[in-house]
Order: structure tokens, then C-alpha cells, then sequence
């Protein structure tokens, strides 16, 4: 399992890339699966580590992300456009994770 932890975030990261060369133009680019990919690393790590399963946490990391971009789109702009919101919402999701990803990774080896 904790092969499958390390794993899945370079397995998202080389469909990115193979689906940004392809004829098809996703507008999703690597990050976006590699974001993807980490969330769902950090809940088998955390399952391996604790046998906790964290989806509900990581869903609230999620939410209180959207919460500051909604807070900060509103305040900068003085409008929400969706377009914008989850485009930047799923972006600034990627470092939360990769933290979140990277911590669970060096605890197994604690």
C-alpha cells in the first residue's frame, strides 16, 4: 500500500503529460491531475499509517480553500465568476496537497 501512496502522484503526473501531447486539447494541464492524484495518495498514506480513512478531512481541506479564494475573488474583483473560481479554487488546491502529500510521505519513515 505504501507503494501505491508514492506512486499515484507520478502516475497522475505522466497522464497529465501523455493527455497534453495527445491530439485531444484538455484544458486540464499536468498540475491539475498531479493535485488530483496527490489528494487520493494522501488518503491511502493516511489510511496506511493511521487506518483512518480521511476523505471528510480532506474534503474539508478542500472547502476552507474554496472559502479564502470566494473571500479573495469577491474582495479583489467584486465579483465571482465560476469559470474563474474553480479554475483558481483547483489551483491554489494544489499546494495544500502537495504539503499535506509530502508530510504523509516523510511520516511513513518515521
Amino acid at each position: 500500500m505504501l507503494i501505491l501512496g508514492i506512486s499515484i502522484p507520478l502516475l497522475g503526473l505522466l497522464i497529465g503529460v501523455i493527455l497534453q501531447h495527445t491530439h485531444f486539447k484538455w484544458r486540464a494541464t499536468p498540475i491539475d491531475w498531479f493535485t488530483l492524484s496527490c489528494l487520493l495518495a494522501s488518503d491511502v498514506l493516511i489510511w496506511v499509517r493511521y487506518r483512518y480513512q480521511a476523505t471528510s478531512l480532506l474534503i474539508m481541506l478542500m472547502v476552507i480553500v474554496a472559502i479564502f479564494v470566494v473571500i479573495g475573488l469577491a474582495w479583489h474583483r467584486g465579483e465571482i465568476l465560476y469559470r474563474v473560481f474553480f479554475k483558481l479554487w483547483w489551483r491554489l488546491l494544489f499546494l495544500p496537497s502537495l504539503i499535506a502529500y509530502f508530510v504523509l510521505v516523510a511520516l511513513q519513515w518515521v
